[in-house]
């Protein structure tokens, strides 16, 4: 699962979801550090602080209802 994300600073990115919530790794933000630039891949609780509430509470429950085991529904990723 993979979605865009802006951060508060105005920095792009996606959001990766891989895993669980419980997992350390389980959502990672892969962002661009310049234009033309590379790319660093951070684990979303890194950057918490970057991120707008809205945002956190959509990729967490995005990755519930992916990896949970709550019985929400899977998201449908066709």
């Amino acid at each position: 699962m993979v979605g865009p994300v802006t951060l508060n600073d105005g920095t792009r990115g996606r959001i990766v979801l891989i895993g669980p919530r419980n997992a350390p790794s389980g959502a990672m933000a892969v962002l661009q550090r310049s234009k033309g630039g590379s790319v660093e891949s951070l684990p979303v609780m890194a950057i918490l602080e970057r991120l707008a509430p809205a945002d956190v509470v959509a990729i967490l429950c995005a990755q519930e209802r992916q990896f949970g085991e709550s019985g929400l529904p899977a998201l449908d990723a066709s």
